[in-house]
Order: structure tokens, then C-alpha cells, then sequence
């Protein structure tokens, strides 16, 4: 079996890059419904493996029991947190007024974020696989090994922020930080596969091409960060205000969204440029060619899908859809970066 996995590499790879894809989607879907909260402890659900399908089988203190716990959970972090220096950080999860309420059960929201849970132990465990396969390489490569350690650490290390995210009652900024490291392990993961790929064919590599690809993804960053700035702020208005109040939601987001909103345009064009620099500055395969137009479709679907939410009270629907377009564009931009570099690949038997 173990040397089954060591041939199986590049195809790991490629599974466990849907499997993580489909968890963020998961995932938006989880904060869309407003589901984080479904599940008031990590890693169990309301105490158990299997959570509960009605409230009847649930302890009638089972609110004041959670919140304790979380509480307590929390009492623990602050102090790691202040021995580190992160004072200020501590110092609002103790006080925040929000980690002392108790969530009322919701079948839907419940097993909602439990089926995200199950979806991201896939995932743990497909980059379990990828480790067990990196080390049954022949001939041992040591970046592979490495990187594929690293992508496990990283989904273990993500687990623990999803339970602090849980203990914190969803506080702001831990679920920004949620997403960088996803965004962490997509890149680990994509680095991976293009470094299994047997294909080490030349590529004529094009300087201006590199540092407009460069400055695209760079810039991709920053209206992710501000796009997860945006959000929490349509968390807090929902928060204060109630869904009911959606119509006066965009009209209340301040001057974030304003500049999100118009940064697409940049990037925009940017993608323009990259798509001229491909085609007519540059000699790249077809296959380069048609990434670099796949790119500037889901960067055009990624606008068209901010401009629904904007134009129509950010419906529900909408959300994960774009959030996962962010994902596959972020993830997009890395691989066309390493297609048009230099790196030496790995030949696997």
C-alpha cells in the first residue's frame, strides 16, 4: 500500500486541491447562514461525535454548561497570549461580552458546521496520505518531504484556530487569520503538485510577465484582506441590526467597500495586461495561454458576483460562490507564477 501511495503523488495532491476547495466553500457557506456558532465546542459538538437532531436530547443547562467551558477555555488562552506579549489580544477575549452568550440550538446550523468539521477531517487526512506518500518516493526527494510535513502541520495548526475561532465566539480577526492560513496550505499544496508534475519542458521565461504576475497576486492579497474586512463588517451590522435590515447594509459599510469595490477594477486590468504579455510579448505553451484565460474569466466572475451582492443586499447565495472564486483566483495566480519560473521539477517513477 505504502508504495502504492509513493506513485500515487501527484494525483494525492490533485485530490486533496478539490477536497480543500470544497472546504472553503463549506466554510462560506457555514458563515453565510451564520452557522459558526452551530457547534459551541471543538471538536466535539455539543459533546458528542454525532451531534444531536433536536434539543430534547440536550441537558436543559446545556447553554450556561457551554458557556462556562468556553469560558474557561478562553481563561487558558488569555494567559499563553500575555506570556507571549499579545496583551491587547488577550485582554479582548476576556472581556469580550460576546464569548459569554449562549447559542441557541439549531438543527440546521448545527449540522451545517458539523458537515463542514467532517469535510475538513478529509482534508487532515488526505494530507496524512500526501506525508505517508512523500516518504515512499523512490528516489527520496527532500522538498516534497518537506513541504508535504509542512502542509501537514499547517491543517493541525488550522484545527486549533478553528477551535479558538469557536471558543471566541467568532471573534474578529481570528476568522481573517482563518483564512490566511487556508490560504497557507492551498499554496503548500499547489506548490506540491507542481513540483511532482514529470513535465520539465523549457519554458521561455518572461521577466515583465513574472512581475506583473508578481504584483497581480500582491494585489490579490490586499482585496482579499480588505474583502475580509468587508465582511466582518456586514457581520456586525447583521449582528446589531438583524437580517430584516439588509436593504440599509451596503449604504452602511463605510469607505472598505468603496475601495474593495473599485481595487477589482485594478486588478482588472492588470489581468488584461498579463493576458497581452502572454500572448503577444511571450512564448508559452498553449496550455499557459489558456490558464491566463481562465484567470481573467474567474477575475471578471469574481467582479460580477461582488456587483449581485452589492446591487441585491448581499443574498446569501452569493457569499461562499465568492468566496471560492477569491480562493481559485489567489490559488490560480500561484501556480501561473511557478509555470513561469524556473524551478526545477521532480521526476517520480
Amino acid at each position: 500500500m505504502f508504495s502504492f501511495l509513493g506513485s500515487s503523488y501527484k494525483s494525492l495532491t490533485k485530490i486533496s486541491l478539490v477536497l480543500l476547495y470544497l472546504l472553503i466553500l463549506a466554510g462560506g457557506i457555514v458563515r453565510c447562514t451564520g452557522s459558526g456558532m452551530g457547534c459551541p465546542d471543538w471538536p466535539k459538538c455539543f459533546g458528542m461525535y454525532i451531534p444531536p437532531t433536536s434539543v430534547s436530547q440536550l441537558p436543559e443547562n446545556y447553554k450556561e454548561t457551554f458557556v462556562e467551558g468556553r469560558i474557561e477555555k478562553n481563561r487558558r488562552l488569555s494567559k499563553v497570549l500575555n506570556a507571549i506579549g499579545l496583551n491587547e489580544t488577550a485582554d479582548k477575549i476576556i472581556n469580550d461580552p460576546s464569548i459569554k452568550e449562549a447559542e441557541e440550538f439549531n438543527v440546521f446550523k448545527t449540522w451545517t458546521e458539523y458537515i463542514n468539521r467532517l469535510i475538513g477531517a478529509v482534508v487532515g487526512f488526505s494530507l496524512i496520505f500526501i506525508f505517508i506518500s512523500s516518504i515512499n518516493i523512490k528516489p527520496f526527494n527532500s522538498r516534497l518531504f518537506v513541504l508535504s510535513f509542512l502542509s501537514l502541520i499547517l491543517v493541525f495548526f488550522q484545527a486549533w484556530v478553528g477551535s479558538i475561532v469557536v471558543s471566541t465566539n467568532l471573534l474578529p480577526g481570528l476568522i481573517t487569520f482563518h483564512v490566511i492560513v487556508a490560504l497557507v496550505i492551498i499554496w503548500n499544496v499547489i506548490l506540491c503538485y507542481y513540483l511532482s508534475s514529470n513535465n520539465n519542458s523549457k519554458v521561455v521565461r518572461s521577466s515583465m510577465l513574472s512581475y506583473a504576475i508578481i504584483l497581480s497576486l500582491f494585489l490579490f492579497l490586499i482585496q482579499m484582506i480588505l474583502g475580509t474586512e468587508v465582511r466582518e463588517s456586514v457581520d456586525t451590522f447583521l449582528k446589531i441590526f438583524g437580517f430584516e435590515n439588509r436593504s440599509q447594509l451596503i449604504e452602511n459599510l463605510g469607505s472598505d467597500f468603496i475601495i474593495h469595490r473599485s481595487f477589482s477594477l485594478v486588478i482588472l486590468l492588470l489581468q488584461f495586461y498579463i493576458t497581452y504579455l502572454v500572448f503577444i510579448r511571450s512564448k508559452h505553451s498553449k496550455e499557459f495561454k489558456t490558464i491566463t484565460i481562465f484567470m481573467l474569466v474567474l477575475i471578471i466572475s469574481e467582479i460580477l458576483v461582488g456587483a449581485g451582492m452589492a446591487y441585491f443586499e448581499v443574498p446569501r447565495v452569493l457569499q461562499p460562490i465568492h468566496l471560492l472564486l477569491a480562493f481559485m483566483i489567489v490559488g490560480l495566480q500561484f501556480y501561473i507564477y511557478l509555470k513561469n519560473s524556473n524551478i526545477k521539477k521532480v521526476n517520480l517513477l
